[in-house]
């Protein structure tokens, strides 16, 4: 645990994941529903939710029943490639 604090890897991790939140964010546009502050991305994906979970993504239904909202996790360790694909998948 103080290898995690000293040498700084919980920072880098939080960056990592923050940074992918990001490029999500970009490439969900006008979609967004939240203002993306750090991993956790917010979007109004509607009749897109089948199409993503059948393209392979796995993501949060949010909000109220039937509002078409997902929320989307980047985990410090999500490959660069997966969220490339998903951002690629949002922006279709």
């Amino acid at each position: 645990l103080l290898a995690y604090i000293e040498d700084g890897v919980w920072l880098r991790n939080a960056a990592a994941a923050n940074a992918g939140a990001q490029r999500l964010a970009a490439a969900a546009g006008g979609r967004l529903t939240h203002p993306v502050e750090a991993n956790e991305v917010f979007v109004r994906v509607g009749d897109d939710a089948a199409r993503l979970r059948g393209q392979g993504f796995q993501f949060y239904d949010w909000g109220d029943a039937g509002s078409g909202e997902a929320r989307f996790v980047v985990s410090w360790d999500t490959p660069p490639a997966d969220i490339d694909a998903l951002a690629a998948a949002l922006a279709a």
